[in-house]
């Protein structure tokens, strides 16, 4: 997959000023040929649900996802009323947010 520019995404001055997606070393295994996806952007990402304007948005809900082995596992879900369910525990207050676990 070729690096995908979205063009310039603001007036930002410092850095990338450019949306793009593109294909990122993994930073885990940084030796691997496998890569990532990555969607980078100069200020915030914004996930745009019900862009038709509908007025039942029952369906509108962002599911944030992984696969385990041949089992896909939803780890979060975000509806249009701006609920966040999310599997597991919450953690707070984390000081050394790394790649490593």
């Amino acid at each position: 997959m070729a690096e995908l520019d979205l063009g310039v995404a603001s007036r930002w001055e410092e850095a990338e000023s450019h949306g793009r997606v593109k294909l990122v070393n993994n930073r885990i295994y940084p030796d691997s040929p496998e890569k990532d996806v990555a969607i980078i952007s100069p200020n915030s990402v914004e996930i745009a649900l019900n862009s038709n304007e509908s007025t039942s948005q029952e369906a509108d809900k962002v599911y944030i996802t992984t696969q385990h082995g041949s089992t896909k596992k939803i780890l979060a879900i975000i509806d249009s009323s701006g609920n966040l369910k999310i599997a597991g525990k919450l953690i707070t207050d984390q000081k050394d947010l790394t790649w490593d676990d």
